[in-house]
């Protein structure tokens, strides 16, 4: 799946169907356990041209990394947010979205190669779940990013543009 380009069937959808798929996925592919997830995307948000099973994967594989490092307890909340980019040219609507959870963080060392092919500190990983979830979002124009804290938990942020026709 890495190596093989990623053919988007593009449509407007929105981040929230996309989020509630992932949450349901991720709840049959990961143990849970007590972690309480929340959501928090309002109405209202334009739609986004995008792969909606592609961008449901990207959101399941965030939250899965996110039950696993909290070992089953914890909260994970799931935000999203009109943005305005500016290129130096023009300016572009996106939505931002951020997946951020109050586990154990990611030691600096590590933080800086998690979305390297193959990298893993997990002993059955393979080190393809954040570098596919990058792939998936530089796909759609997007940007990937994140921030984490030793003891303050991690915090990833994905925005998206908002492509075509479909601006409020």
């Amino acid at each position: 799946d890495f190596v093989r380009p990623i053919r988007l069937q593009v449509e407007h959808t929105t981040v929230a169907d996309a989020v509630q798929g992932a949450i349901q996925l991720a709840d049959t592919k990961a143990r849970r356990g007590n972690v309480q997830v929340s959501v928090g995307i309002p109405e209202g948000l334009p739609q986004i041209q995008a792969d909606q099973h592609q961008l449901t994967q990207v959101f399941t594989n965030l939250l899965m990394n996110a039950y696993e490092a909290m070992g089953g307890t914890g909260h994970v909340s799931i935000s999203a947010s009109r943005l305005r980019l500016e290129d130096g040219v023009e300016s572009h609507e996106a939505v931002l979205v951020q997946v951020s959870d109050d586990g154990p963080g990611i030691p600096a060392d590590v933080a800086e190669k998690v979305f390297d092919p193959f990298f893993t500190t997990k002993p059955q990983g393979s080190g393809l779940g954040l570098a596919i979830v990058r792939k998936i979002v530089d796909a759609h124009d997007g940007r990937i990013d994140l921030r984490t804290a030793v003891g303050q938990g991690t915090t990833i942020r994905v925005t998206l543009p908002v492509t075509g026709g479909n601006e409020e």
